[in-house]
């Protein structure tokens, strides 16, 4: 018997789908290989971002990064902070890649609006910028597989609003509801995505590149990603933009960068240690989660943890009272006063005398 082939070349397959199944809303992105359209799905209604390549894909040089994508995406699956993959497809020798759409752009377009409007991220941004990003990266090593190309324009951003109750009830206690929104990073563009055992770099943006990736040494892959993540951050807290080359090109991987005014000296240290000029020096993802200045609780006692707990519940019963004040009040308030002229129960009545004698 024959065996299927494993895989398929992109000229193999020419069936038309692109134009029958989305509904093509606008283009949010293009780049070296191709534009990456904003979709509705015309059978479930829900947004996708559809990448396309702009020139034939077959038999070219981007061939290789368009599987490549596709391969790494079937074997990472699902995790939060990776840019969900749902199916490739090639037509008329163009490849087609539907991925879920994030409603918030990427982390590049991002920093060009806080450079717009001269606002940069706090500590705490950087910290959940970073929390992300290293649960996806830890994932992703957890594989045997290593991103090498990650950058502010590879990390998008997913918003989702929603409501806290403030007392935690869904019934209408006379409070409005405070609107909240979640931000969530996730990993995207895996074209660069190599396996650690066997790997085949092709080189990604120069500005986040470690120097011995550029010397072709491969023995630490894992570290270049976490070299690339550590300028990523320092560049979104308003470190960059980043040289392509030059003396500064040279100092970044000399381990010297400048300290981020808004960030405590440990943060600004945790910088330096990821862009290490030795890889074996810069900590894993793992490492790194752990790390005091990433999770603070991490390095508190059981008793500073109980501390903090009983200071938080204190907190909260504080708030409680006097939002409860606040509603009492308010809710007096709204009640009419009565006339002054208004007649008391029992005023003016005749009282009944019992004639009983004791």
């Amino acid at each position: 018997m024959e065996n299927p082939t494993k895989r398929m070349a992109l000229k193999e397959s020419n069936i038309s789908r692109y134009e029958q199944e989305f509904l093509e809303v606008s283009c949010i992105g293009s780049g070296e290989f191709g534009s990456v359209f904003k979709c509705i799905n015309r059978l479930d209604g829900c947004e996708y971002a559809v990448k396309k390549s702009i020139k034939p894909v077959a038999g070219s040089v981007n061939e290789r990064s368009a599987l490549n994508e596709v391969y790494a995406h079937a074997v990472l699956g699902r995790h939060q902070h990776v840019v969900r993959y749902f199916s490739a497809w090639a037509e008329d020798n163009h490849m087609f890649i539907q991925n879920e759409f994030c409603n918030g752009s990427s982390l590049e377009e991002l920093i060009k609006e806080y450079n717009e409007d001269n606002k940069i991220f706090s500590q705490d941004d950087l910290r959940t910028l970073l929390i992300h990003i290293l649960e996806g990266l830890k994932y992703i090593h957890s594989m045997s597989l290593i991103h090498l190309d990650i950058k502010p324009g590879n990390i998008f951003i997913s918003r989702e609003k929603h409501y806290n109750s403030i007392n935690g009830d869904s019934h209408d206690d006379g409070f409005e509801d405070d609107e909240a929104e979640d931000v969530t990073y996730k990993i995207g563009d895996l074209g660069h995505v190599t396996s650690l055992h066997n790997p085949v770099v092709e080189e990604g943006d120069c500005r986040y590149l470690p120097r011995e990736i550029l010397q072709e040494d491969y023995s630490h892959l894992p570290k270049a990603d976490i070299f690339a993540l550590g300028l990523t951050v320092y560049e979104a807290g308003g470190g960059g933009p980043l040289p392509k080359n030059g003396v500064w090109w040279h100092a970044i991987r000399d381990g010297k960068l400048k300290d981020l005014p808004q960030c405590t000296r440990d943060f600004n240290d945790l910088f330096k240690l990821m862009i290490h000029p030795d890889p074996t020096l810069r900590p894993s993802a793992q490492c790194l989660l752990q790390h005091p200045a990433v999770s603070p609780t991490v390095s508190m006692t059981k008793a500073q943890l109980q501390r903090e707990l009983r200071a938080q519940r204190h907190k909260n019963e504080m708030l409680s009272k006097i939002l409860m004040s606040s509603f009492v009040t308010e809710h007096e308030e709204s009640i009419p006063k009565r006339l002054s002229s208004s007649r008391c129960i029992g005023k003016k009545v005749n009282r009944s005398q019992s004639n009983i004698e004791f």
